[in-house]
């Protein structure tokens, strides 16, 4: 493979925005570089002559990937773990060895928004570590991580993607040649697209059994987010799919299934990363959204009809 391929082909997997990047120092933090990392900038980073850092999110809000980071002594163990339940799940992941613990990367077929790649993964990522992206599209620049393969500055050391088999740990990218067949070995996830939630013309809030809808400015969230916001998604949803301690059960949203059943765990309700927003994911149907999205499909609504339902304590 020439020089121009593998650095191709490590670009595409690895640099998010492509417009800037950092520089690592002496001391192990950042500078911004306020330019373009050039084919040759990527040479001297994979050479050991300097090191960069890429942020995650392009400058549309879109990732090429997840990482999630465990800087604790048993961070690679804790992520092996993480590892096996998203194989549970079909989605692939790879381990790379730290300075402090381990990264744990998910690659992405096609660049998607960052809120999308939070609700999908963020709930895999334990609260004792750092998931990125950290934010959602629109809120600058964002999360930072340094490029792989090169030399930690502040440590001196090369960390290389790691592979647990049945003798032990197998290092993935020593030489070019290795990192050459892992880079056409990955397999990237499709990111599901999640439900966009549909804001219908309320009607007069009355009293219900969820908890009623306070009263709001009309430039404030829409009432179905603010609703949303003001429910325990955990509590609700367990009306309908019984979930275990850590909020997995079998789909109710039987259409999406074969022979119209979850024959497998493969429903998931979690904290949603901002009020109102997304609380539940599918594996199998790779969509969820939030509590109010969950009602709809449950049964089978339309959005209007379902809200004037929760207002007339009819659901």
């Amino acid at each position: 493979m020439a020089i121009t391929q593998y650095l191709s082909s490590y670009h595409s997997l690895f640099v998010g925005r492509q417009d800037d990047y950092a520089i690592q120092l002496q001391n192990g933090r950042y500078r911004r570089a306020g330019k373009a990392l050039t084919a040759a900038d990527l040479y001297n980073h994979l050479a050991g002559r300097r090191t960069y850092g890429t942020y995650i999110m392009d400058a549309q809000g879109r990732c090429r990937f997840a990482v999630i980071d465990a800087d604790t002594e048993d961070g690679l163990d804790r992520l092996w773990r993480i590892q096996e339940q998203l194989a549970e799940h079909h989605i692939a992941s790879y381990v790379e060895r730290s300075r402090r613990g381990g990264h744990l990367w998910i690659f992405f077929t096609t660049p998607a928004p960052a809120s999308w790649v939070r609700a999908w993964l963020l709930s895999y990522c334990p609260s004792d570590m750092e998931f990125y992206p950290k934010q959602d599209e629109g809120q600058g620049y964002g999360s930072l991580i340094r490029l792989p393969l090169g030399v930690h500055r502040k440590s001196g050391q090369r960390y290389h993607f790691m592979e647990r088999q049945p003798g032990g740990l197998v290092t993935l990218t020593q030489t070019d040649e290795q990192r050459i067949a892992w880079f056409a070995s990955i397999t990237r996830m499709q990111v599901p697209q999640l439900v966009k939630e549909q804001k219908p013309t309320p009607a007069r809030p009355t009293h219900q059994s969820f908890s009623s809808p306070r009263q709001r400015a009309t430039n404030g969230p829409s009432p179905i987010r603010q609703w949303n916001a003001e429910q325990d998604p955990v509590q609700v949803i367990g009306r309908y799919v019984d979930l275990n301690a850590n909020g997995v059960g079998k789909c109710p949203l039987g259409d999406h299934h074969a022979s119209g059943q979850d024959s497998r765990a493969s429903f998931k309700v979690y904290e949603p990363g901002a009020p109102g927003g997304y609380c539940w994911y599918c594996y199998t149907w790779q969509k969820g959204g939030s509590l109010f999205d969950f009602l709809r499909y449950y049964y089978h609504l339309d959005a209007q009809e379902l809200w004037q339902r929760i207002q007339e304590n009819a659901i």
